[in-house]
């Protein structure tokens, strides 16, 4: 028995009303509760309805790929603006950089920390699935690999305030940077799922990502950029 098994009438219960009876089933798969090495046909299939009511399916589950850019372009162009009224031309791409540094470090640990967190009991199981387990369940769901704005705008509001307090009157344009970063990673984990290049960065990164998914799962957690995978000792080459 895995760590993660646990029985599936503990989802069932408080679940049952909310969740699709197919989550469930994939949960079941999940946590080991289902025998073979895919009881479900997952391999073949592209993702499962979540929940049960289409209203809540539709916009509490999903997001279209192109809605990172809406949400942060704002932030982005007001904050680029802002800063070179405030703070000059130099000095604003500088703390644009820093955002993207920023937003890089942040990736990296709410990938290795929060995403790949194994907690114990089944509601958290059912989080823990929901963040980033469904996404390496079906890794090629098109409407589940950006975050939906019900996760996404509270963790942009909550970073923003840290700003506020860390930088002053500089925190716009390490905000905008910080959005920048954003919108590059999840275009690049779209890309990295959803698109073939045969050469260059792009077929490195792909490789170095779908490696994650489908061998070393403990490892390579920058998507991207390698650069706090070689930091803190979880890179590993995608060629190996």
């Amino acid at each position: 028995m895995s760590d993660w098994d646990f029985e599936g009438s503990a989802v069932r219960g408080p679940f049952r009303g909310v969740y699709t009876e197919d989550l469930v089933q994939t949960l079941d798969a999940w946590t080991g509760n289902l025998g073979g090495p895919d009881p479900l046909n997952r391999a073949r299939r592209e993702g499962i309805r979540v929940l049960k009511n289409p209203v809540l399916e539709a916009v509490l589950s999903k997001a279209h790929p192109i809605s990172p850019i809406i949400w942060a372009g704002p932030i982005m162009v007001w904050g680029i603006t802002r800063g070179v009224q405030q703070h000059g031309g130099v000095n604003t791409a500088g703390l644009v950089l820093l955002g993207i540094l920023l937003w890089t470090l942040l990736e990296y640990f709410l990938h290795r920390v929060v995403f790949h967190l194994k907690p114990s009991g089944p509601s958290g199981k059912m989080y823990s699935f929901m963040i980033h387990g469904y996404h390496h369940e079906f890794p090629n769901d098109k409407m589940r690999l950006v975050a939906p704005p019900y996760l996404l705008l509270p963790v942009g509001f909550g970073i923003a305030l840290l700003f506020m307090v860390l930088f002053g009157n500089a925190w716009l344009p390490v905000l905008a940077g910080t959005g920048i970063g954003y919108v590059a990673y999840d275009w690049t984990h779209y890309y990295t799922h959803h698109f073939h290049p045969k050469k260059g960065l792009g077929a490195w990164l792909r490789r170095y990502h779908l490696k994650h998914h489908f061998q070393e799962g403990d490892m390579r957690y920058g998507i991207s950029s390698p650069l706090w995978d070689l930091a803190f000792g979880s890179y590993l080459s995608p060629d190996k």
